[in-house]
């Protein structure tokens, strides 16, 4: 079992850190160039709604980002320093009434493609946990 994690400031400039974060760790567990795509977009999607919705672009407020990868399942997690929110209390982004608003898509298309095991209130924050079955080259 292997863990890396990072802490991030609080804005989305951050992003291209967490890129190379990721990156790297996905090159030294061999995974394939379409599931790190998949897990790139998955987590820049949770790390903009950790700065956005959950820290409100606080720069101060820093979003803490885990991976934890086993033989067959990698554990990804998202902290930011919010509220929180009610996974099924946010609108359907692909009802007709919502289809052109510029924001709401970010935990659709995390769900897409890794499933959500927890979302819950950690401390002074809010955690987001993912689980992912990776692919290999």
């Amino acid at each position: 079992m292997r863990r890396a994690d990072i802490m991030l400031q609080g804005n989305s400039s951050a992003y291209e850190v967490l890129y190379r974060f990721v990156a790297l760790f996905s090159q030294d567990e061999g995974y394939s160039t379409l599931f790190f795509e998949e897990l790139q977009l998955t987590m820049k999607e949770a790390f903009v709604n950790a700065v956005k919705h959950g820290n409100k672009e606080r720069e101060d407020l820093n979003v803490s980002i885990s991976l934890t990868a086993s033989a067959e399942v990698l554990l990804a997690s998202v902290r930011d320093c919010g509220n929180g929110f009610n996974l099924d209390a946010l609108p359907n982004p692909v009802d007709p009434r919502n289809l052109f608003r510029l924001s709401g898509r970010g935990l659709y298309i995390i769900r897409s493609i890794a499933e959500i095991i927890a979302c819950e209130r950690d401390g002074d924050g809010w955690l987001l946990t993912l689980r992912y079955r990776p692919s290999w080259q």
